[in-house]
């Protein structure tokens, strides 16, 4: 049974997002969700969520993780900071790589979540599914 509710979790969450939100940042200064399916499992592939913010000017940014009734369950942390790292080259810009691990702060289960990040006046929002 829990396979199938992983299926129909992965379906529901492919169906909410257009094909465009899966691409990752590009060198005009887009921000994006690097992963959108996450397998918390410690293999060290895909155990979190990482959303790569384009922030040249160094903005204040906030990153939360809600479920699906909207309950915040968790902040976003900053992974790292970098100008011009692959995949997003730039020669001026400055990208925030903004990580949830589902695993840290209490266990979170399988199923869809949805992501928040705020720089400046853009906001971005999408979903994430944690696969267990």
């Amino acid at each position: 049974m829990k396979a199938k509710e992983s299926a129909v979790c992965l379906l529901s969450a492919l169906l909410l997002v257009p094909a465009a939100v899966f691409g990752s940042a590009s060198a005009l200064g887009q921000s994006a969700a690097l992963n959108r399916m996450v397998t918390p499992n410690g293999d060290g592939k895909n155990d979190t969520f990482i959303f790569r913010c384009h922030n040249p000017r160094d903005s204040g940014v906030e990153a939360k993780i809600f479920d699906l009734a909207g309950r915040e369950v968790a902040l976003m942390r900053l992974k790292q900071r970098s100008t011009g790292s692959p995949p997003a080259p730039s020669a001026s810009g400055e990208y925030y790589d903004f990580e949830w691990n589902p695993n840290s702060e209490g266990k979170k289960k399988g199923g869809v979540y949805v992501y928040q990040v705020s720089v400046e006046t853009r906001v971005y929002k999408g979903t994430v599914v944690v696969i267990r």
